[in-house]
This record gives C-alpha cells, structure tokens and sequence, in this order.
C-alpha cells in the first residue's frame, strides 16, 4: 500500500511541478503536452524506473519543461518519430516489472504503433521529443526486468 501511495504521490507531484515550471518558463501548453505524451505511452509501453521517486519527479519535470524549448524543422522530425516508431515496433511493451506477459500486451504494441505514427501527420515537436525520451526508456539497456521480451517480441 506505501508503494502505490507513493506511485500515486509521484504523478500528482510531477503534474503539479510540470505545470507551475512550465507556466513560469512560458512553455505551460507545451511542458503539459510533453507530460500526457510521456505519461499515456509509458502506460502502453512501459519503461525502465528510478530506484528513488523523487528522482522520478525531478527527471520528469526537467525533461518536460526542457522539451519545449527545442525546436526541429519537419525532416528532422519525421527522422526522430521514424526511429522511435522502430524502437516500439521492436521492443514495446517492455514493462520490466513483469515476469509474464498478459493478453493485452499485443494491444499495448498496437496503442504504441498508432500514437507514434500519428505524429507523422501532426508533426509536432515536443510529440516527437517525448515519444523519442518515452522509446529509449525501453531499450533493454537497464538492468533488471525481462530481458526474453526482446527475443521473442513477434509474439505481440
């Protein structure tokens, strides 16, 4: 119970403190968007974790306050959302936490497909910079977790 109290805490936290950074740098719409972003694919698609929460927050809000103030010109767009579209082709689902896959996971991969490719025809940059942060979480670079996932990852 302390740990979903926690995990609970965490989300609240970063909403909170990517809203009000946000707000203060200018960026509220953009830092906002980056964190639904990074937020609704990490539920399909999983990713690595901080030991520490509070790292987790403060990662979170630095990344999603940074995003907006980076621009790229559509090729380079359409570059990035390519190579993270891979990333989630190949390895999403990869939610390290879990041992045994469920039926759903297949769907995840399918919700993780579409959502990428959907910012080939929106064409925006802090979505395809979160999407970027949010296909790199997955690589199976981090120790721990379900390492079989990337071998067998045509079975989704």
């Amino acid at each position: 119970m302390e740990y979903a109290l926690g995990i609970k805490i965490t989300e609240v936290s970063a909403v909170f403190l990517v809203a009000v950074v946000g707000w203060m740098a200018g960026h509220f719409l953009g830092a906002l968007l980056a964190l639904g972003t990074i937020m609704f694919m990490r539920r399909f698609s999983g990713g690595a974790h901080f030991r520490n929460l509070t790292l987790c927050v403060c990662f979170t809000t630095a990344i999603c306050v940074t995003i907006p103030f980076i621009a790229l010109n559509v090729p380079t767009i359409f570059i990035i959302s390519a190579c993270s579209l891979l990333v989630f082709v190949i390895y999403a689902p990869n939610h390290f936490i879990y041992i045994n896959k469920t039926t759903k996971h297949k769907y995840y991969k399918a919700v993780c497909i579409l959502f990428c490719a959907l910012n080939f025809f929106i064409q925006s940059h802090i979505i395809c910079l979160s999407l970027a942060i949010q296909a790199f979480s997955i690589l199976p670079l981090w120790k721990g977790g379900e390492r079989k996932w990337t071998r067998d990852w045509q079975e989704l």
